[in-house]
């Protein structure tokens, strides 16, 4: 892993190179769907069947009910990753509850207890980086003539690239707040479980590993803590967000805020 001199600069270097876009218009959407084609459908074709997408976009019936957010390339205006919330059902006796529900179900009920209340609890769902993005980014560090001729940038954006998901994630703190969310959920794998660890975002597991798309956990965190740990501790991710809540405050024809 790439090393910084200071969490500050670490912040600085990626907020230079990684915006986080709200996909909140037809064209954004759009995008979200193509990417997660790409992911599930093409870079993990175990997880989606290509050949029941044929118009290349990846959705499902979970999408009109949720919040989404892009991680965009700034130099080239590319996206390099995708996150949907799931928010909590407006009517709980009328609505499907959230994809975890359905997964701690069938380990049975008691487990259900253990959540908060459904009209409380978010889901983190489809948080996915492009490895195609990565691909061609590392090509292009080598190859492409359009690069900057500065080897000064160049490095500093490839320091960047190990830590491209911190901008989804402050994206899903940003989305909880802003619609009054208390609770998030996800079903992880272990190596996602890490990462949010990493910058130091940690939930609780609940019932015992699941098989959904290989071995995941369910996990649930109150957002309260989550960022009440970050300023207390100094995180990274608090670094990030009180710093990208400053630039986007300058760009706001493109750009949301994320809660410091």
């Amino acid at each position: 892993m790439a090393t910084f001199e200071t969490q500050q600069e670490l912040v600085s270097s990626y907020a230079g190179h990684f915006t986080v876009v709200r996909a909140d218009t037809p064209a954004l959407l759009d995008e979200v769907f193509r990417l997660r084609y790409q992911v599930y459908c093409l870079e993990n074709s175990d997880f989606e069947n290509p050949d029941e997408h044929q118009d290349g976009r990846e959705r499902d019936d979970d999408d009109t009910r949720s919040v989404h957010a892009l991680l965009m390339h700034e130099r080239t205006g590319a996206f390099a990753g995708t996150v949907r919330v799931i928010l909590p059902p407006r009517n709980t006796s009328l609505s499907r509850p959230l994809p975890m529900h359905s997964l701690l179900q069938a380990q049975g009920t008691k487990l259900l207890s253990q959540l908060p209340p459904a009209c409380d609890l978010a889901e983190i769902s489809r948080f996915a980086v492009s490895k195609e993005f990565r691909r061609r980014r590392g090509e292009e560090r080598y190859a492409d003539a359009n690069w900057p001729t500065s080897s000064n940038s160049v490095s500093d954006e490839r320091r960047s690239l190990p830590f491209i998901t911190f901008g989804l994630i402050g994206a899903v703190l940003e989305i909880c707040q802003e619609q009054c969310v208390p609770w998030i959920a996800a079903v992880m794998e272990p190596a996602l479980i890490r990462i949010f660890r990493r910058f130091g975002v940690n939930f609780e597991r609940i019932g015992e590993p699941v098989e959904h798309h290989g071995t995941r956990w369910c996990c649930v965190a109150r957002i309260s803590d989550l960022v009440g740990h970050g300023r207390a501790h100094g995180t990274l991710l608090s670094h990030y967000t009180r710093q990208y809540a400053e630039r986007s405050s300058a760009k706001p024809s493109k750009a949301f805020a994320v809660a410091a």
